[in-house]
C-alpha cells in the first residue's frame, strides 16, 4: 500500500494544530496583567524625590534604588529653611515712568565742519618750509608763514609793475596791483610801489589759525595726507595746509537697533572717557541721527558735536556717551520737560523674569503663612521694552501679567521653577505641567 504524500501530511498537521489552539482557554496562552494608571495615585502638585539619587516617585516610601526615605516635593511652596538654602530674594513690582538709559560708544575726531585749507593763488616750486609746514599737529596763527615759493610768474608781474611805476601809468599800476591782491600778495606789490626791486621768491602765509592735520576721518585722498616738501612743484589753488579748530570735536557713536528709535536731534548726552573718567564739563548734544540702520552691525549712527577748550579729549579717544529717554504710553519718546507726557507702567526687575525667548514668566508670591512659609504661583507676562538706570539695574516694562505691589522672586526663581517641573505643575518650559514621571528609576 502506498504512503500518503508528504504535502498532505503537513497540511493535515497544521489543521489539527489550529483546532487544538482554538479550543484552549485564553488564559492558558496569554497572561494579561492588571493595568494600573501610574498617575492615579498622584496628587496634583506633589511628588516624592530621593534626596540621594535622581529618582522621582508619585507616592511616599523608600527609594527603590538606594533605600533612603523619599521627601515630599510641593510645587511653589517653600519653608523658611528652604528659602534660606535657596537664597530666595523678593522684590516688589513698582509703578512709574519708563526712563531708559541708552549707552553708546564711539571715537572722538576733529570736527570737519571747521576745516580750512591754505592754498597759493600762484604756482611755483617750494624752496623753504616754515614751522607751520614741518609737522602734523602744529598750532598755527593767522599770518604765519607756510612756505617760500620760487615763482617766475610773480617775478614777471613785479617787473611789469616796476615799469608801470617808472612810466607813471596809473591804469596799468591799478591792474597789476589788483592782480597781486587776487594772489593774496599785496605786500609784494607794496614793496614795488615803495621803490623796491622784483624778487623771484615769495612767502605764502596762512590767513587762518588752527591745528595742522593731514587727512580727516574717512578721507581717501592720498595727496591730502602730505605736507609740502622742498623742491615740490605747486600749482595754483592746490592745497598746502589743512587746519581745524583744535577745540571742536565730533563724536560718532552707534546705537543698537532696539534703542535706535529713542533718540532725537538736540538730545543731551553725558560723556566719559577711559583715561579721564566722567566729563561733566563737556557739553554735548545730538546733532544728527542717521535715517537708516547699518545692516552689518544692526545699529544707528549718531553724531554729536562738542567743544573742549581744556583739551581733555584727544582725537581717537574712546568715549562712552549716555542718553536718557522717557517714554510715552505708546513707547515713543516723551518730552523730558513735560511730565504729563510720560507714560506710567508696572516695572519688574529683569532678574525676576524667566524667559525662553518667546514665553516670559515670573514666580509671584501668592500667600504668606504664619509659620514663614511662602507659596508662589506662576504668572505669565507680556513684556514691553527693557530699560536700564544709571546704576545698571535692568527693568522690564510689564504690559500684562503683574500689577504694582505684587511680590516676585528675583533670586531663586529657577529653583522654584525646577521644583514645579518635578511636581508636574505648570512651569517655564511646561505651560500645562510636566508629564507624570514613571514609577521606575529615571536617568
Amino acid at each position: 500500500m502506498r504512503s500518503p504524500p508528504a504535502l498532505l501530511v503537513g497540511v493535515a498537521g497544521l489543521l489539527v494544530g489550529a483546532a487544538v489552539i482554538a479550543l484552549l482557554p485564553r488564559k492558558t496562552l496569554f497572561s494579561v496583567p492588571e493595568t494600573r494608571d501610574a498617575a492615579a495615585d498622584t496628587v496634583a502638585g506633589e511628588r516624592w524625590a530621593c534626596p540621594m539619587m535622581d529618582f522621582i516617585g508619585n507616592k511616599p516610601g523608600n527609594c527603590p534604588v538606594c533605600g533612603m526615605k523619599m521627601t515630599k516635593v510641593t510645587a511653589g511652596e517653600l519653608t523658611r529653611e528652604q528659602q534660606r538654602r535657596m537664597d530666595v530674594q523678593l522684590a516688589t513690582v513698582t509703578e512709574g515712568p519708563a526712563r531708559a538709559l541708552i549707552r553708546a560708544y564711539g571715537a572722538v575726531r576733529y570736527d570737519d565742519r571747521t576745516l580750512q585749507v591754505v592754498i597759493p593763488r600762484i604756482g611755483g616750486r617750494v624752496v623753504k618750509r616754515h614751522e607751520a609746514a614741518t609737522h602734523m599737529g602744529n598750532m598755527v596763527k593767522a599770518g604765519d608763514p607756510v612756505v617760500d615759493l620760487y615763482s617766475p610768474d610773480a617775478f614777471s608781474a613785479q617787473g611789469e609793475l616796476a615799469a608801470a611805476v617808472k612810466l607813471g601809468d596809473p591804469p596799468t599800476i591799478r591792474a597789476l596791483t589788483d592782480r597781486f591782491e587776487r594772489w593774496n600778495l599785496p605786500n609784494v606789490a607794496q614793496a614795488i610801489l615803495k621803490g623796491g626791486g622784483p624778487v623771484d621768491t615769495i612767502t605764502i602765509r596762512t590767513p587762518f589759525a588752527g591745528r595742522v592735520v593731514l587727512a580727516l576721518e574717512g578721507e581717501t585722498d592720498a595727496m591730502a595726507a602730505r605736507l609740502p616738501q622742498v623742491g615740490q612743484e605747486v600749482m595754483a589753488d592746490s592745497v598746502l595746509l589743512r587746519l581745524v579748530d583744535p577745540d571742536a570735536y565730533m563724536l560718532v557713536v552707534h546705537v543698537p537697533e532696539n534703542r535706535a528709535r529713542w533718540l532725537r536731534v538736540g538730545q543731551p548726552a553725558r560723556l566719559a572717557s577711559d583715561d579721564r573718567g566722567e566729563l561733566p564739563e563737556v557739553v554735548a548734544a545730538i546733532s544728527w541721527v542717521a535715517p537708516d540702520l547699518n545692516l552689518e552691525i544692526r545699529a544707528r549712527e549718531v553724531h554729536l558735536h562738542l567743544r573742549d577748550p581744556q583739551r581733555r579729549l584727544l582725537p581717537g579717544s574712546l568715549v562712552n556717551a549716555r542718553f536718557e529717554a522717557t517714554l510715552t504710553s505708546d513707547f515713543e519718546v516723551a518730552d523730558a520737560t513735560k511730565p504729563e507726557t510720560w507714560g506710567q507702567f508696572a516695572l519688574v526687575p529683569k532678574t525676576a523674569v524667566l524667559s525662553t525667548g518667546v514665553r516670559h514668566v515670573v514666580w509671584r508670591v501668592a500667600e504668606r503663612q504664619r509659620d514663614g512659609r511662602l507659596r508662589f504661583e506662576l504668572a505669565r507676562l507680556a513684556l514691553g521694552p527693557r530699560i536700564e538706570d544709571e546704576a545698571g539695574n535692568d527693568m522690564y516694562v510689564v504690559r500684562a501679567g503683574l500689577k504694582p505691589g505684587d511680590e516676585v522672586a528675583t533670586q531663586g526663581g529657577f529653583l522654584i521653577d525646577s521644583q514645579a517641573q518635578l511636581a508636574g505643575t505648570p512651569s517655564l518650559l511646561f505651560p500645562s505641567g510636566a508629564v507624570a514621571p514613571a514609577v521606575s528609576h529615571q536617568h
